[in-house]
């Protein structure tokens, strides 16, 4: 759990105070319980599109289908190089765009890492939730898709002002910088697929 006060010495790393939300996520939500949070990183990515415009949040499996680390792909092997957090092997990275999620309610934030994690497969096996053949992410609905994981996610909206969480995810992105000295994460760029020999 985060303590109070939330970061020492006026500190925050954004990548991991959303980490530990995502963990008492994955502890308090029967639909993401297959989720191994240490096998998963959290990044922050920049994003100045306008309101119309841009990404709240991202998921990039760092598997292939049914977990393969290798792709045949008109005729050439592929693979995505190996990133470890913490001296463990990543499954998956999720990526938070600031400021646009920052800027969001705690509300919206919630509903965005729900999103995020909905994706993950429930064989945790760094490949996506296959929703359809051909709609794969979302199947034939983003509305339906959402529906899956409410139950949880209201019930987590419920009792977030009991956890320690809630002053963090209030703050927008000017909030964040006013309120502690120095606000640091996590940034990569996507890892990428690389041709291997075949």
């Amino acid at each position: 759990m985060l303590e109070d006060p939330l970061y020492r010495d006026d500190e925050i790393n954004l990548s991991h105070a959303l980490a530990e939300v995502i963990k008492d996520i994955v502890r308090s939500s029967a639909s993401l319980s297959h989720i191994a949070v240490e096998s998963t990183m959290v990044c922050i990515g920049s994003n100045r599109a306008g309101r119309r415009g841009g990404l709240y949040g991202k998921l990039i499996p760092l598997r292939f289908e049914n977990g393969s680390q290798v792709l045949r792909y008109r005729g050439r092997f592929y693979t995505i190089p190996e990133v470890s957090h913490n001296g463990r092997a990543c499954l998956y990275l999720i990526y938070f765009y600031m400021p646009r999620f920052f800027n969001l309610s705690w509300e919206e934030k919630l509903r965005v890492i729900f999103h995020e994690l909905y994706h993950i497969s429930p064989r945790f096996d760094g490949d996506i939730r296959r929703m359809g053949s051909f709609k794969k992410a979302h199947g034939h609905s983003k509305k339906h898709f959402d529906t899956l994981y409410d139950s949880d996610l209201q019930k987590f909206i419920s009792n977030i002002h009991s956890t320690p969480y809630h002053r963090f995810l209030a703050m927008d992105s000017h909030s964040l910088y006013r309120n502690y000295r120095r606000v640091t994460a996590v940034r990569m760029k996507h890892p990428r697929p690389v041709i291997i020999n075949s």
